[in-house]
């Protein structure tokens, strides 16, 4: 995994130490250098109804002198710049794709499963948009004991088979960095999650050993293709979400993001963005 440049995003002055310092210590650990960002969201924007241009663009010269400052004193001799904008996903998409990120780094969005039902997160359209991998740190950052790479050995096709190795670079790159083991994990459907009958027991047994059979054998040819040793290799069945959230309560999740478009992914999204709000570790999203 190529990387020169961690951007660093600051969407809130809470999760502002906590980024700086998981910024700084990655970039030591992967021979890289950060770049940071204050996106200043236009939560004051509702005064242009009741102001002139120039006394509302005076307000927001003010208001960006002052993140300037506190940015100023907070990254050193690091670059950094402040952005006012309308939403934070776009800035940062756009930002990212402006310097080159190889990487973008920010805490997860503080809102709830239920929030996430009537408004999106920018997390949630930033997995979609950004031009380059998404390490989110939860609220409350944890020591790495071990990278958990999610792959998907059952579907086929090249763009898969490519995202599958992207996850797994970036994986074995962080496990390095880290000096913790890799464990590679793919979760198989249970068919009794999908269909509970107890005239379907037997049949769903039978698939479900098929299934992980299947799942066994093309993680073992994945493996083999890029020429990367991983410390553990599993197959589980159940739910994608619950099975590696529970791995990785001790770990960094990686995990690629092939996101479902337009109505389907409003309602389903995709995995990755199905753990956003059960996220209690470090989670690494590969497009």
């Amino acid at each position: 995994m190529d990387m020169e440049k961690v951007l660093a995003v600051i969407a809130s002055w809470d999760d502002a130490d906590q980024v700086l310092a998981r910024a700084r210590h990655l970039a030591e650990r992967l021979h890289t250098h950060c770049e940071f960002l204050r996106p200043v969201h236009a939560q004051v924007r509702e005064l242009q109804h009741y102001m002139d241009a120039a006394a509302f663009g005076e307000i927001q010269e003010q208001i960006l002198e002052i993140e300037r400052a506190r940015l100023d004193a907070l990254r050193g001799d690091d670059p950094g710049e402040v952005v006012w904008c309308q939403r934070v996903y776009r800035a940062v998409v756009e930002h990212a794709e402006l310097v080159g990120a190889d990487l973008i780094l920010m805490s997860a969005s503080r809102q709830g499963a239920l929030a996430n039902l009537i408004h999106r997160a920018d997390d949630w359209h930033l997995l979609r948009e950004a031009p380059c991998p998404v390490l989110l740190l939860p609220r409350v950052p944890k020591p790495i004991q071990r990278v958990i790479a999610a792959v998907d050995a059952l579907s086929e096709g090249t763009e898969q088979e490519l995202l599958s190795e992207r996850v797994l670079d970036a994986a074995a790159a962080f496990a390095h960095a880290h000096a913790v083991p890799l464990t590679v994990i793919t979760v198989v459907p249970d068919p009794a999650l999908i269909y509970a009958s107890p005239v379907a027991v037997p049949m769903g047994e039978q698939i479900l050993d098929e299934l992980t059979e299947r799942a066994r054998f093309a993680q073992q040819a994945l493996l083999a293709r890029i020429g990367l040793h991983a410390d553990a290799v599993r197959v589980e069945s159940g739910r994608v979400e619950d099975v590696v959230t529970e791995l990785a309560a001790d770990g960094l999740l990686v995990i690629g993001s092939a996101a479902n478009k337009g109505l389907k992914g409003m309602v389903m999204g995709n995995t990755a963005e199905r753990i956003l709000h059960r996220m209690t570790t470090e989670m690494l999203v590969v497009n």
